[in-house]
C-alpha cells in the first residue's frame, strides 16, 4: 500500500507541474485539472458473513459477522468542475470470535481483509462543505483464521484451526463530506457499502463501513 501511496502522490505531483506550465503558456484556454487531494482515513463498519463453502472439520458450518476496523487512504486528481477520480487501498480486520453466533470459534479468529481501486466521484463545491457521491471499482484478498479448538495466546499447537485465503472483486458505491478546515486541509466523512464478488469464498466482505480522515489538497 506505501509503495501505491508513493505512486500516486508522484502522479499527482506531475500532474501539478503540468497544469501549472501549460496554464502559464497558454492562459486562453479553459482549466481541465483542477487540482488534487489526498490523505488517510480511518474506518468501522459491519461485515456480513456467509456460510463457508466446505464444513470445518468437526462437521460445523460458521457464518460470523459483526464490527470490522481499519486504517487505508485516497489520493484524488479534480477535473473540471465537478468530476474527482483517483485510487484508493484499505485494510480492514474483523475479530470473528467475538461475534461468532453459534459460538464455535475460539479467541483469536479474524478476518482480515485487502482492497484497492479506482475511484471516481461528483464533487458539489459549496463555500466550507463540500458534499460528493460516486463509487469504486477494484478488488482485494481476504484471509480467513478459524480456531475451534484452542488459542493463539499460548504456545500449545491448535487442535482444530482453518486458514484460508482468497481474491475478490468488488464494487462500492459512496455518499460522503469534505469540509474545509481551511484551503489546503479538509476533514472528511464517507459512507459507503462494500459489494463484493468472487467464485469461491469462505465469506463475503459485504457491508457497510464509515470512514474519517483528513485530506491534503492543492
Amino acid at each position: 500500500m506505501r509503495y501505491k501511496l508513493t505512486i500516486i502522490l508522484f502522479f499527482c505531483a506531475c500532474l501539478v507541474w503540468a497544469q501549472n506550465d501549460s496554464t502559464a503558456l497558454q492562459p486562453e484556454k479553459q482549466r481541465i485539472f483542477q487540482g488534487c487531494g489526498g490523505g488517510m482515513m480511518v474506518h468501522a463498519g459491519y461485515l456480513f458473513g456467509q456460510p463457508t463453502a466446505a464444513t470445518l472439520p468437526s462437521g460445523e458450518n460458521i457464518s460470523p459477522q459483526g464490527l470490522t476496523y481499519g486504517l487505508g487512504g485516497s489520493m484524488r486528481v479534480h477535473l473540471w468542475k465537478h468530476l474527482r477520480v483517483g485510487m484508493e487501498g484499505f485494510s480492514s480486520t474483523m475479530k470473528s470470535e467475538a461475534t461468532d453466533q453459534h459460538n464455535f470459534l475460539q479467541k483469536g479468529s479474524y478476518i482480515r481483509t485487502g482492497l484497492g481501486g479506482v475511484i471516481a466521484d461528483a464533487c458539489w463545491r459549496l463555500e466550507k462543505v463540500w458534499p460528493f457521491i460516486g463509487g469504486s471499482v477494484g478488488g482485494g484478498a481476504m484471509r480467513t483464521l478459524s480456531i475451534v479448538e484452542g488459542s493463539q495466546d499460548d504456545w500449545t499447537p491448535e487442535g482444530v484451526a482453518v486458514l484460508h485465503k482468497q481474491g475478490f472483486g468488488y464494487i462500492n458505491p459512496y455518499v460522503g463530506m469534505d469540509y474545509c478546515i481551511t484551503r489546503r486541509i479538509h476533514a472528511t466523512f464517507r459512507l459507503d457499502w462494500m459489494l463484493a464478488f468472487a467464485n469461491k469464498q469462505l465469506v463475503y466482505p459485504t457491508g457497510p463501513r464509515l470512514y474519517i480522515g483528513i485530506m491534503f489538497c492543492h
